[in-house]
């Protein structure tokens, strides 16, 4: 695991701009920094040493070709071993020592041999010289790039703000990117917080030659399970889902550093905690919780998960008391807006996982997106009405369109007007022509468009920057691409069945996890911020001294005395709508403050 950057392009960027753009991702790469600079470009890495140790010293070169490397391929052995066959000889174990060979023998189709989570840049100038950014299926490792002002040369990154210290960095805020954070939770990509800054999407490949740039996205092909007789089924497909996890947790556990699993108490996570402490037996598990009696408190369930599966459980206190100098400090590694309460527990949590000597921490993000485990998914492919993707998109909301539209001054939400619109309605429409094409059953459609547009960006982004935040790699089994093609080949009758939601992972894990854990009502992993914003508590006195502020940063598109309102009725009779706004608001407000911007 690593932070990489680089440029091509134009005339060279001075060596200690480089240093500076490594400096400021040092902490998702504090084993080792090195860059290679060339005439007209620079390929850089700052390592986190997880595999191969010895030798896994960054850029890899093979002939005319030059390569940086973020992520882990988990077919490595495979692979070298295929290559090794060829006549490929390899000096030593790292993962990373495939990838050349491979893209030397298949082109840009290698990627398609990668199972694992990556984003690698090669510089080739074996023809015309070019760079090539290619990442994951399912976008789990970031990469950011932009144009200088000509157009002649390309700047990446793995970070936003390692990016900005490139000379020419476009620090123009998208004046829509308010709204689209605000209507999404956080700013879907591939655009970003900055209007001529872009962002990978899944599964994409970026050529950049003599100021030419394309990109082009292929997805991911279904698997073809063979199904015992004849017809897909819950039990063969529970059996199917077990099977492929057990695998690819055997290839996640290998590593040359300490592993640990993060069990919130949830289905997913003590499910693949569960198999992952008989592969590795006396394996360390990590639950975050908070100090006094709050609702949706799961320490219970991840302890009880934790003494049915043997792990050494580990439990991670944080106070309410010290949330206001927290808020300030995960915020500084969020690189844009993200209004998910329970960033402040990742943070947290991953700071813990390294104070007790840990690298590498698998979670169970994603199977909600995979097999259907939202309610919201339920009711909407449900709803047969011809306004559903309205109620559908405000689920996604951090703010819903009736709130924003009293909550925006004047001013802006002429401009949103002008320019197609509130981000909900424009994405529910989306949605909608999406399902009304008929492609896809009503329900994959959903699920298909949330692992697109949504989850890699909300999700996925804040588990990247927050575990890098304290050299820890978050390692994702749910996100392999055997486990995500096996989902795309199941019937989405098999995913909700009743009212079981994401049904095949219930049945997989019914072997593996207790009953109560199984049967008893699903509730989100987050931060009780209903309960926690109210008078006389830490978070209730930080969002008032910063959004009522008279220098506050957003107030030129948010009505400030529609906050106070909201900030008296929050302290009168607390609420979780109104909490949620008052929190995305505040993530907001301290992101612009963090980074001194005001849009």
């Amino acid at each position: 695991m690593c932070r990489i950057y680089g440029h091509f392009g134009a005339e060279p960027v001075d060596r200690d701009v480089l240093h500076a753009v490594a400096r400021a991702m040092h902490h998702g790469g504090p084993d080792d920094q090195t860059v290679h600079t060339a005439a007209t470009w620079a390929l850089g890495n700052n390592r986190l040493a997880v595999q191969g140790i010895d030798h896994g010293r960054q850029p890899f070169v093979l002939g005319d070709m030059t390569c940086v490397f973020n992520g882990e391929i988990y077919n490595h052995r495979a692979l070298r071993a295929e290559l090794a066959a060829a006549g490929h000889a390899f000096e030593g174990d790292c993962d990373g020592d495939v990838l050349l060979p491979l893209y030397e023998r298949y082109g840009d189709a290698f990627v398609s041999r990668l199972e694992g989570m990556f984003a690698i840049a090669v510089v080739d100038r074996r023809t015309e010289p070019c760079l090539k950014l290619f990442n994951d299926h399912a976008g789990m490792k970031s990469l950011y790039y932009h144009l200088s002002a000509d157009g002649r040369r390309l700047c990446f990154a793995s970070e936003l703000q390692a990016l900005s210290r490139f000379p020419d960095f476009p620090d123009t805020l998208d004046p829509l990117a308010i709204d689209r954070y605000l209507g999404g939770r956080a700013v879907w990509g591939p655009d970003t917080v900055y209007a001529k800054v872009r962002t990978m999407a899944p599964g994409t490949t970026l050529r950049f030659a003599d100021g030419r740039l394309t990109v082009t996205r292929t997805p991911l092909p279904p698997a073809e399970p063979h199904w015992p007789d004849g017809r897909p089924g819950l039990d063969a497909a529970a059996d199917l889902l077990d099977g492929t996890l057990r695998h690819e947790l055997t290839r996640m556990l290998d590593a040359d550093v300490p592993v640990c699993v993060i069990t919130s108490g949830g289905l997913d996570s003590s499910y693949t905690s569960a198999i992952a402490a008989r592969i590795v037996p006396g394996l360390a598990s990590f639950n975050v919780a908070y100090r006094g009696d709050w609702p949706a408190d799961e320490r219970q369930f991840a302890a009880e998960a934790a003494r049915h599966s043997g792990t050494r459980h580990h439990q991670v206190l944080l106070d309410p008391a010290d949330f206001p100098s927290l808020v300030d400090r995960f915020v500084r590694h969020l690189d844009q807006p993200n209004n998910a309460p329970h960033s402040l527990s990742t943070f947290a949590l991953f700071e813990a996982i390294h104070q007790a000597g840990f690298k590498v921490a698998l979670t169970g993000d994603g199977a909600d997106e995979l097999f259907g485990g939202y309610a919201r998914f339920v009711k909407a492919a449900r709803d047969d009405s011809a306004t559903w993707h309205r109620g559908y998109q405000d689920t996604m909301a951090a703010i819903g369109t009736s709130t924003l539209e009293r909550l925006y001054t004047p001013a802006h939400r002429a401009h949103l007007a002008a320019n197609g619109g509130f981000f909900g309605d424009r994405t529910g429409d989306e949605l909608d022509r999406r399902v009304r094409s008929g492609k896809l059953d009503k329900l994959e459609t959903l699920l298909r468009y949330d692992q697109s547009e949504r989850f890699p960006y909300y999700i996925l982004r804040r588990v990247d920057h927050l575990s890098m935040a304290h050299s820890v790699e978050a390692r994702i089994p749910f996100l392999q691409p055997s486990v995500m093609r096996l989902a795309h080949a199941l019937p989405a009758v098999l995913k909700v069945v009743g009212d079981t939601v994401k049904a095949p992972v219930s049945e997989a894990a019914r072997r593996w996890v207790p009953r109560s854990v199984i049967d008893r009502p699903k509730q989100p992993f987050t931060l009780p911020i209903a309960a926690m914003i109210r008078p006389g508590e830490a978070l209730h006195e930080l969002i008032g001294d910063t959004l009522l502020a008279p220098g506050a940063r957003y107030r030129d598109h948010v009505r400030q005395d529609v906050v106070r309102d909201l900030f008296r009725m929050q302290s009168e009779n607390p609420g979780a709508h109104t909490a949620e706004v008052l929190w995305s608001l505040l993530m907001l407000e301290t992101w612009l403050s963090a980074r001194n911007l005001t849009p």
